[in-house]
């Protein structure tokens, strides 16, 4: 009897507008998974994290590729899932510069807050389990930190057009800041 070895390749290019897209609805979906959907969701975060554009934006400033050359093998994600380790493979998805802070209510539900380098605060998801905040978190904050994309994309126009909000100033002068908008149905902070 042998044994397959599956080496997922990136085979499907995708524009860094299609990647966010892609990151915000899995980001909504592990917000909403019960458990049942706990392997799944952390198998398409995980096939995503590997889709990631090697570079953002024109000038290149954030090269993505760089930022995830940590994640594990295939097979140690698929034995992890295997065995139920869901939270092992959340923290394995996050990238090594990553900062986060995990907390759960008493009513059983999970908060989870993710900051990576190049944010000035962190963003923060609800879910079910540790594992499934933990990704949706991760997910909103890559989508976030990639948000140097020309303006005119329209994958992005469509499905994460900024959000204009006032915020003050401690001098009192209000002013536009322009925020990544939360998938719909998810608490996202």
């Amino acid at each position: 009897m042998t044994q397959r070895t599956h080496t997922p390749t990136k085979a499907l290019v995708m524009t860094i507008g299609e990647w966010r897209l892609r990151l915000a609805e899995l980001c909504r979906d592990c917000a909403l998974a019960d458990s049942d959907g706990e392997g799944d969701c952390l198998r398409l975060a995980y096939a995503l994290l590997l889709q990631a554009p090697e570079r953002c934006g024109e000038d290149d400033m954030l090269d993505l590729g760089a930022f995830l050359t940590h994640l594990p093998p295939m097979a140690r994600v698929e034995a992890l899932v295997d065995q139920g380790a869901m939270e092992c493979v959340a923290l394995a998805l996050l990238p090594e510069e990553a900062s986060y802070l995990i907390s759960r209510s008493g009513g059983g539900a999970w908060l989870a807050s993710v900051f990576l380098p190049g944010m000035h605060e962190e963003v923060s998801s609800e879910g079910d389990s540790l594992a499934m905040a933990l990704t949706s978190s991760l997910l909103a904050a890559l989508a976030h930190v990639s948000q140097c994309l020309p303006a005119d994309d329209p994958v992005v126009k469509e499905a994460l057009m900024p959000v204009e909000r006032e915020s003050w100033a401690r001098s009192g002068e209000a002013r536009t800041n322009r925020l990544w908008q939360r998938p719909a149905g998810t608490l996202l902070n």
